[in-house]
């Protein structure tokens, strides 16, 4: 059986969606806590998030190494490969799923909803056309990369 094909698969993917919206959810009620001035809750809150990140990044090294990115299918790997993979989810973002989303939305009555999601749709193929723009430039050479002597200072 294929790695792709497995239940191990499957669970990695949910596991990795789901330490990533803990770490999202747990950003947010840091906010909210914050707001309330309860500042010790606040940093219950953000160390929390920054384990379910820790998991959710050593998820996605299983994934990145045996099937790929669980939004594209993939590959993933180098910062080339990378791009490539980014400027794909974001186009899917914007050309289908949020139009999609608005439009059910918009259908349901949830216009305020609907907006959000329009917003978004331009909001991602904006995000694309930065992956694309980097892309592009790493592929003619005109991005740089710091001597090494340098790097390490930065």
């Amino acid at each position: 059986m294929s790695f792709t094909d497995s239940r191990t698969h499957q669970n990695l993917k949910a596991a990795f969606a789901g330490e990533s919206q803990a770490n999202r959810r747990y950003t947010w009620m840091a906010q909210v806590a914050e707001k309330e001035g309860l500042p010790e809750v606040a940093s219950l809150f953000k160390h929390s998030a920054d384990g379910e990140t820790g998991h959710a990044l050593r998820h996605l090294m299983y994934l990145a190494a045996q099937a790929g990115d669980p939004a594209t299918g993939l590959p993933l790997g180098d910062t080339l490969t990378n791009l490539k993979s980014a400027v794909a989810g974001e186009t899917y973002e914007y050309t289908d799923m949020y139009p999609e989303f608005a439009r059910v939305a918009r259908e349901e009555g949830h216009t305020e909803i609907a907006a959000w999601f329009e917003t978004l749709a331009k909001v991602e193929r904006f995000h694309a056309g930065r992956f694309q723009d980097a892309l592009t430039r790493l592929q003619a050479g005109s991005i740089a990369k710091p001597d090494a002597d340098i790097a390490k200072h930065i």
